[in-house]
């Protein structure tokens, strides 16, 4: 560690509520918000009294700051959950001894660890300063003001939370001074190792060697912190792109699996575990390479949204609609394919209509393992990352080389027939999708246009069940066909209106009006048994080739 820790980077023991009195802080904008739930304060909480009850020291570990040129703030490059839950913490104590009109004491820790005179700007300032997005509600917090409710924000949530405990082990104001133990506390028992580095770079290398990379670092993090450390002078540029790429994902595990399957849309499978290490070792060293990377990260980060919005701008240059195949994935959770299709926009990328074609085929093969029982464990992402490798290195050229590529999980029309009419349930927004492909197959084998026919995805399509389900709910029989495809029918909203629960016979006259062809063509129905639901689900089944062709 001994370049790490080379002048110009300070090290030194401190107090945790020193820091706060001592400095001003800001944590960076592009750092993540405040992510600490119950079970962390709680954690937290639970040590600082474990610790206060044994009169022992309490280390909370290294924090790491930045030193910026532009700003006399120093930056959290590290630390940020912990400096800001003992800011929530002491403003909890602030405010319950406001509450015990302990006053004095109360504006002593409001002036010493939460807002300090700034000579410069001749005001009142906030000793540590939180991103964009959780600065508004410590603001409130600050000013004691009304806060969003319940769940809404992290921050507001982990001071409801402190003002709970305190109110617990100090219900009354003649144990007031038990506030005041834990500000001591903090101010002369809680330690921590701080390293102070000249800039954020150097500050994300020391951040990197002194973090373990396990438990609570998600690699996003540690990538990013690679990232900045390798960035050099396009650090400014490396990290704009990166603020922009992450904040298109509310969640890390979301972020996880894109930078996931961007890697594997270029090198084949790898797992979470794995994925730190792997793209590591895949940039390699240096401020050229990095940028290279993010450049290509933000490219597929455009595609791989697309590949979840049917209004994405990615689609309007086409003179077909994608709408259909979107949905498809997104009903199904066909995801283990998006690498391919990320590889195939990425290596196509000037040939649109080839690529979006392929992402058509690869939904009707998807489809079919689907029913067939190919897409469970890891053997269909295994077998898309490896298509789309072999489509990144320009060994799969078309949409045959990808199918030959593919298959392990490419299911035949005689398969795929007998799957369709035997599968069970059917979830409604699945059955919607299946039904309106099945229709659009049956009106291209009678040789007609699609002119007319209802957007099957809007509110003005319904899925009506043939035997209602209040006539099955006591029926065993009933009830293991009542979900199935074969008792389903699309249905305009408009001629779904009063028919609800009413029997079969009662609504073929409806049925017969419907501007579906399959679903029109059970006026022709005398009655509707189980035999008559195997039997539709038997000519369903024998459209679904032509549904999904290969």
């Amino acid at each position: 560690m001994g370049d790490v820790m080379a002048d110009p980077t300070q090290f030194d023991h401190d107090r945790i509520s020193h820091l706060l009195a001592d400095r001003l802080l800001e944590v960076p904008a592009f750092q993540r918000s405040y992510s600490w739930d119950e079970g962390n304060v709680a954690d937290f909480l639970s040590d600082l009294e474990t610790a206060r009850k044994k009169s022992t020291s309490y280390f909370l570990g290294t924090v790491v700051f930045a030193n910026s040129a532009d700003s006399a703030r120093q930056q959290i490059v590290d630390g940020q959950q912990r400096l800001a839950t003992t800011a929530i913490l002491l403003v909890a104590i602030r405010d319950a001894l406001r509450d015990f009109k302990k006053e004095k004491s109360a504006t002593h820790i409001d002036e010493t660890y939460l807002r300090g005179y700034d000579l410069d700007s001749e005001e009142l300032v906030e000793r540590i300063v939180l991103n964009p997005d959780d600065q508004p509600v410590y603001d409130l917090l600050l000013a004691r003001a009304p806060l969003p409710a319940e769940g809404d924000s992290p921050i507001a949530d982990a001071y409801r939370q402190c003002t709970a405990y305190l109110k617990e082990i100090a219900p009354s104001e003649s144990d007031y001074r038990r506030l005041i133990e834990i500000t001591t506390q903090l101010d002369e028992e809680v330690q921590v190792l701080v390293a102070v580095a000249h800039d954020l770079p150097e500050a994300y290398v020391i951040f990197e060697t002194l973090n373990d990379r396990g438990a609570d670092l998600t690699t996003a993090d540690l990538l990013k912190n690679y990232l900045f450390s390798q960035a050099k002078h396009n650090f400014t540029f490396v990290q704009a792109a990166w603020t922009k790429i992450s904040g298109d994902f509310d969640k890390p595990e979301e972020f996880v699996k894109f930078l996931r399957y961007d890697y594997m849309s270029r090198h084949g499978h790898v797992t979470t575990r794995k994925l730190y290490k792997a793209i590591q070792d895949d940039i390699g060293t240096g401020h050229t390479k990095v940028k290279q990377y993010v450049q290509q990260l933000d490219s597929a980060r455009a595609t791989y949204l697309a590949l979840k919005d049917v209004d994405s701008a990615l689609w309007d240059s086409l003179d077909f609609d994608m709408r259909d195949s979107v949905l498809a994935m997104r009903r199904f959770g066909l995801e283990s394919s998006y690498p391919l299709i990320m590889a195939a926009f990425a290596r196509w990328g000037d040939d649109k209509v080839k690529a979006a074609r392929l992402f058509t085929k690869v939904t009707n093969w998807s489809i079919r393992a689907l029913f067939a029982g190919r897409l469970g464990g890891s053997v269909a992402e295994k077998a898309f990352s490896k298509a789309a490798q072999m489509v990144s290195n320009g060994t799969a050229k078309n949409q045959v080389d990808v199918r030959d590529a593919l298959l392990t999980i490419i299911v035949s029309d005689r398969e795929f027939t007998d799957d369709f009419r035997a599968f069970g349930n059917i979830a409604l927004p699945r059955a919607k999708y299946l039904l309106a492909m099945l229709e659009r197959a049956h009106r291209s084998k009678l040789g007609e246009t699609l002119d007319g026919l209802p957007d099957w995805s809007s509110r003005t399509v319904t899925l009506e069940h043939l035997m209602p389900r209040a006539e099955a709910k006591n029926d065993a029989v009933k009830l293991t066909y009542v979900e199935t495809l074969g008792n389903m029918a699309l249905l305009e909203r408009q001629l779904n209106k009063g028919l609800e629960d009413k029997p079969f016979a009662e609504k073929i006259s409806a049925y017969g009006t419907s501007a579906f062809r399959v679903t029109a063509a059970l006026k022709e129905q005398q009655s509707w048994t189980k035999d008559d639901v195997d039997k539709r689900a038997m000519d369903l089944a024998a459209l679904a080739p032509a549904a999904w062709p290969l």
